[in-house]
Formats: structure tokens, sequence, C-alpha cells
């Protein structure tokens, strides 16, 4: 019987930091009362403000998605014999999306500066993303690549040898890059962006990164 082929196999992981193409920040605002109509009007009273904070946005390059309106009912007790609590909790959101990262600190402080006078307002990020047609996604997977077959032929020459046929490529996922926030922030009243000035929204690279599992033929002496 004749013994089978020896292979080289080798598994590659190659990460890199990609400058994000775009920001999100989320803009949520809740209205919480003991009335159902009162809890909708101040929504819809809290978000025209909100609107027009997004009017005032200068430059064309901002993508604006809002959220549907919800509205739920929401009943408890303080103490196990106490009355209920019956509370309504109306709430909507929007996120605006910037090109230009430069301008993400500009984008929460204008929404930042309702708080002074809009309840229940809540800012989330920014969250720097890749497209994902981003270019840097094809690259990783080539050096992945390149740093298998690399390792490989080490392989090969150290046992005498060199690489045979490749008898397999397996692309085991490629990490489509994970969101990458900066500070978060959630205002509420009590001062018009408070603390907004200690928040560092410089652009965080996103880290993506790609594996490889490849197997080649080993031709020795």
């Amino acid at each position: 019987m004749s013994l089978p082929l020896p292979q080289v196999a080798v598994r590659s992981t190659v990460y890199r930091d990609v400058t994000p193409d775009s920001f999100e920040v989320t803009v949520r605002l809740v209205c919480r009362t003991a009335d159902a109509a009162a809890a909708a009007t101040s929504l819809a009273a809290g978000f025209a403000r909100i609107e027009q904070t997004i009017d005032s946005l200068p430059g064309p390059d901002l993508t604006i998605e809002r959220g549907a309106v919800s509205q739920r009912k929401v009943m408890w007790r303080h103490h196990p014999d106490g009355a209920p609590i019956t509370e309504w909790i109306a709430a909507r959101h929007v996120v605006v999306t910037g090109r230009d990262n430069q301008r993400a600190g500009a984008v929460m402080r204008a929404f930042a500066e309702l708080t002074d006078t809009v309840d229940g307002i809540e800012l989330h990020g920014p969250s720097w993303r890749l497209d994902n047609d981003n270019p840097a996604y094809g690259e990783v997977q080539a050096d992945a690549v390149g740093e298998a077959l690399a390792r490989a032929r080490r392989y090969a020459v150290t046992l005498g040898g060199r690489l045979g046929t490749l008898i397999e490529l397996a692309d085991t996922g490629l990490d489509g890059g994970r969101i990458v926030y900066a500070e978060q922030a959630s205002f509420r009243s009590g001062g018009p962006g408070e603390g907004f000035e200690t928040m560092d929204f410089t652009p965080v690279p996103v880290q993506i990164s790609a594996t490889v599992d490849a197997r080649w033929a080993l031709i020795v002496p």
C-alpha cells in the first residue's frame, strides 16, 4: 500500500486598520407621560425641533434616514399590593450619515444643543463605517493568500523540498469590519451638550481581517 502524499497546510489571518469612509450619528427622542395623546403630542413637537436642526446642517453630503414612530403602554407597581402605574412611551429616531468625517463633531454638537430645551433626546455616535466596496477588503484577502503561500514555502524549504500543486484554498470568512464607536453621548435636560467639550470625535480606523486555509502538495527528495 502506497503512503499518502505529504502536504503542507496553513491558515493565514491578516488584519488591517482602514480609514473610515463615513460616520453615523443616531438621534433618538423618547417621550414618557401618563397619557397616550400627551406622549404623541410631545413626540411630534420634539421631533419638529430635530427636523429644524437637520435643516440647519450645511453641506450636501449628509444622508438622513428617519425611523418609524413607536408608542407603547407600560404598567408596573411600586409595591406588590400597590395600585398599578401606567406610562405611555412614544419614540422615534433619525440616523444622520456623513462622508466628511471631520464634520462628525459638528453634527453631534448641533443636536446636543437641543438638550437644554427638548427633553428625552439621546445621541449615539459617531460610529465609523466602511463602504461595502472599499478596496481594502480585496487587498486584505490578497494579503492573506500571499502570507499563506509564503509560510507554506518556508515550511517546504525547511524540510528540504518544494511546494507542489495547490490542493485547496478556502476562505473561512472576511470580517466585514467591526463598527467602531467613538465616545458615546447620551444627553437629556441639564445644559446644551454639557460635557461635550471633553469628548474626542477624531475618526477612528476600522479594523478588518481575512482568513484563508490552504493546502499544497509537498515535493520532497
